[in-house]
């Protein structure tokens, strides 16, 4: 053999068309029709459904030999009534003519094309019809503002908006942005702002206002431009006339990002926000959030606020302007306790008729954990003891059963620091403890993981758990929730949709006890709530109308949290019946309660309000009404919700 010089072999860049990269141990080839400067910014690489990925070179020069390319070109095969209707991937679309070129494989390009799908002309034509009787109600959830602020415009909270309520639909009308690039601004001159103080900062971005209205942008006419700047004005003018701070209403004005504003500028439809109002109220607008504090993101920011005081904030009054305007039509929320807390901050009654209150509401996956053969197991062994009262048995016993799987999930924007938040540190000091109790216990974590001390790595090292730090796909994240039987959440505060996927697959839940978890969480019911973090981490104060949250507390296991969950978890080992019948419950409060329907119902009730189609029937938690609306459906306030 000839171990001598050799010439080196380069990676190609591309391929018959196709840009080959290679990262994360294969290759990637992205066909011609895909832009990859834009798959790259937006982390799209590993989730496209058109880019191959094959371990080597020479398996992906095969892959691609063998690629068809007229499978990622839609067909057209007729115009309908203002639509072009196209075959793609063996399904009938029919997309609004004229929108320009589109990437059907992506959701949040077919919403801004309009795209209406159907097996056959029949069902397309009939879904068109009833699309145009449906009213319009932009989601702004693409805006460029949202990119930034924690993506939340596609954060699964608002994945309902692709089932829209009746006699609705949701629009995503603006053009296909560009991915997000550094400017020269935010490469050189906001790092010396942010050395001068944030009052040079809000000077420096009011001074470039008039750049901002002037700079070129595809889609944005000069009536437009007129527009925003009218609104704009209006806005202005109506927080100093409520007295508000004028540096503070610059700094709310500015984090409004204008470019956002005038990319929504020639909306006239109602406008459906996600969590924060970046508006000048331009246009109609519904708000849907969690809680109060996002109202005044990124001014004020979740986990910072245990001792803010409500009566000095100088964004209170500026918040509370904003909603009394006739452009703020309703505020639409899932917590209970936000809504009560609204009214109490802003001491407004037209904020508080404002205010709607409903349960959120998931799909019911069709395969669930049913945990039928560990409750068999766990009855037999009852049943078989003599002279016992109980069922819960001792941890000799339950070491008999097969393997039981707990499961924790980071939160979906998959930030390793936002592990803490999730109270993995407490999880991993409870399953030291669990695992040398109870061998057939296994721990799944589905998270990126931050720095961690040698004794977390030893606990991971000599128990069974297995860390999911990539990208899991829709099927495989169903099959972790299927396949696991306990779902563990020591969290900070509520994380809704975490909470009710868990709950739709039949888990039994192991919550904490922080803000907003008991109001889907029924403790001995429908899951284990674990104490510890209500008025420590989180907490609502309902004399201020704030929600209070310290994350700091989150760095640093909780040993009261840490034993709560060795104590959840041995009762649900040692007794397989309880563990089938919390998640059986579970499961029925999402069928019944926490589904699409009901929410839906609420969120009509929102828009028709916001088009002067009031409901009486509607909750919208006014104290002086008193609530109509109960989260544990027996007509009183689960134990430990804030009044």
């Amino acid at each position: 053999m000839h171990l001598g010089r050799r010439e080196r072999e380069f990676f190609p860049e591309s391929y018959h068309g196709f840009r080959l990269i290679r990262t994360h141990g294969r290759v990637w080839g992205l066909p011609p029709q895909i832009d990859p400067e834009r798959v790259l910014a937006d982390g799209q690489l590993f989730t496209h459904p058109a880019v191959l990925s094959t371990p080597t070179l020479g398996e992906m020069r095969a892959a691609i030999d063998a690629f068809d390319p007229a499978t990622l070109r839609p067909e057209l095969v007729d115009t309908l009534d203002g639509y072009d209707l196209v075959r793609f991937r063996g399904q009938l679309l029919a997309i609004r003519s004229g929108c320009g070129p589109a990437d059907l494989d992506l959701p949040e390009e077919r919403q801004r094309v309009g795209a209406i799908g159907g097996r056959t002309r029949e069902e397309v034509e009939a879904a068109i019809r009833k699309a145009k009787a449906a009213a319009p109600v932009e989601f702004a959830g693409w805006l460029p503002i949202y990119t930034v602020s924690g993506n939340c415009g596609k954060h699964p909270q608002f994945t309902h908006t692709g089932s829209p309520p009746p006699g609705y639909r949701f629009a995503r009308t603006g053009p296909r942005l560009d991915p997000p690039m550094p400017t020269f601004w935010q490469r050189r001159v906001s790092p010396l702002l942010a050395k001068a103080g944030r009052a040079w900062q809000t000077f420096w971005g009011i001074a470039r206002l008039p750049w901002a209205f002037a700079r070129p942008e595809r889609g944005v006419t000069i009536r437009t431009r007129v527009r925003v700047f009218v609104a704009l004005v209006k806005l202005v003018v109506l927080l100093l006339r409520k007295g508000c701070k004028p540096l503070a209403v610059a700094r709310f004005v500015q984090s409004r990002h204008l470019r956002s504003q005038l990319l929504m500028g020639d909306r006239r439809d109602l406008v459906f926000l996600t969590s924060m109002p970046y508006t000048f109220g331009q246009n109609p607008w519904v708000i849907e959030v969690e809680d109060p504090t996002t109202l005044f993101y990124p001014l004020i920011q979740n986990g910072q606020t245990s001792d803010l005081s409500a009566a000095d904030c100088p964004y209170v009054p500026i918040l509370k302007a904003l909603l009394e305007a006739d452009h703020c039509r309703a505020v639409l929320t899932h917590m209970r306790s936000t809504a009560d807390m609204l009214g109490t901050l802003f001491q407004s009654d037209a904020v508080r008729r404002k205010v709607i209150y409903a349960p959120l509401g998931v799909k019911v996956p069709a395969r669930w954990q049913r945990h039928s053969g560990n409750a068999e197991r766990g009855m037999r062994n009852a049943e078989s003891r003599t002279g016992s009262q109980s069922a819960v048995r001792s941890p000799q016993s339950a070491v008999h059963d097969g393997p039981i799987d707990l499961l924790f999930i980071n939160s979906w924007c998959q930030v390793a620091s936002n592990f803490y938040l999730r109270g993995g540190l407490d999880v991993l000091e409870a399953f030291g403890i669990l695992k040398d109790r109870y061998p057939q216990l296994r721990l799944t974590m589905r998270t990126a993981l931050p720095p961690l001390a040698d004794d977390y790595k030893r606990i991971m090292e000599s128990g069974w758990v297995r860390v999911v730090d990539r990208f899991v796909s829709a099927g495989e994240m169903a099959d972790l929730h299927a396949d696991s039987h306990i779902y563990l959440l020591p969290a900070a505060r509520v994380h809704i949709v975490s909470l009710l996927q868990a709950m739709s697959y039949g888990l039994a839940v192991v919550g904490s006890d922080g803000w907003g978890i008991r109001e889907y969480l029924d403790d001995g019911r429908n899951g284990l709530v674990v104490p510890g973090r209500y008025g420590v981490a989180s907490w609502a104060d309902d004399e201020a109308g704030l929600l209070r949250e310290n994350y700091e507390e989150m760095y640093t296991p909780n040993p009261a949290v840490a034993a709560g969950i060795v104590e959840a978890v041995s009762r649900l080992v040692e007794d397989p019946e309880l563990r089938a019948r919390l998640g059986r419950t579970a499961r029925a409060d999402v069928e019944t309660k926490y589904n699409l329907a009901n929410w839906n119902a609420a969120l009509k009730a929102a828009f028709d309000r916001a088009r002067g189609v009031s409901d009486d029937r509607v909750d919208t938690g006014h104290a002086a009404r008193g609530p109509t609306v109960r989260v544990d459906g027996s007509g009183r306030r689960p134990a430990g919700q804030a009044m």
